[in-house]
């Protein structure tokens, strides 16, 4: 296990979350008559398969690598900026393009404006201590042990849109509402959005959980992924593009750093 910890991580992020979520597919097939619910596969099967591994693998150390990582807010303010505003822009960009073709997005029908604060606390939080402690936290780093900076985000991309696939298939989440292949994009692009604020911003776990939960409640908010399908595209287009134009500056970023390498294994 020592020597493969990225191995193990992967299968047991897959695994437990995956397990969960069965229980609902389970259910909606008419094979049991009831499911855990799925939220837990975001709040106690990831962070089981994060701690754990690091645990495992790294003891003590990478535990605590990890927990610094949540709460590294020396950053210069910049990347604040960055983490809040560029997912603001995304969705603002994507809703006046919209606009502009005629296919206006539903502004408020998910999130209305009154329970835009509670929405954000909810998702800086959630992301903080579960999918970005885990993806950004734990994953990245030793990514960037193996493979440049970009590359590392490509391929995380990759996997962590993958680790959504069951959610596509149970009826009321948001990912069954939009197209497979879309959200592979979207999310590959979102992942080398984050690996270029993650790699200025000190390895902060913190900044990374900021954009990841200014994204979802912009997006949610706004509408643009589900207002229809040619503004879904053009939220995916706006998305891929920003990562295109920061991906030169991510591959010549240096994966070295002692702030964004693991302590550990």
């Amino acid at each position: 296990m020592k020597r493969h910890p990225l191995i193990v991580f992967f299968i047991a992020a897959f695994a437990l979350p995956w397990l969960i979520w069965g229980t609902t597919l389970a259910q909606q097939a008419g094979l049991i008559g009831w499911h855990v619910p799925e939220s837990l596969g975001f709040w106690i099967g990831l962070p089981l398969a994060t701690y754990g591994t690091a645990a495992l693998t790294g003891g003590w150390p990478a535990v605590k690598d990890l927990l610094l990582r949540l709460i590294r807010v020396r950053v210069h303010p910049l990347w604040y900026v960055v983490a809040i505003g560029l997912p603001i822009f995304i969705a603002a960009a994507a809703a006046g393009i919209g606009f502009l073709l005629s296919t206006p997005a539903a502004i408020g029908a998910l999130i209305p404006a009154g329970a835009l604060v509670g929405a954000l606390l909810l998702n800086c939080w959630e992301w903080l201590i579960t999918e970005e402690t885990a993806w950004r936290g734990y994953a990245l780093p030793r990514l960037q042990r193996r493979f440049d900076p970009l590359t590392a985000s490509l391929l995380l991309g990759i996997l962590w849109a993958l680790w959504h696939l069951p959610l596509f298939f149970i009826d009321d989440s948001f990912q069954s509402r939009i197209p497979f292949a879309g959200f592979v994009l979207s999310t590959v692009a979102t992942s080398v959005l984050i690996g270029w604020l993650f790699n200025h911003a000190r390895g902060s776990v913190l900044l990374a959980a900021l954009f990841h939960g200014f994204t979802d409640v912009s997006i949610a908010y706004t509408g643009v992924l589900t207002s229809g399908t040619v503004l879904f595209w053009v939220t995916v287009g706006v998305q891929v593009l920003l990562a295109a134009a920061v991906s030169v500056d991510l591959f010549r970023r240096d994966r070295t750093s002692p702030e964004l390498a693991a302590t550990t294994i």
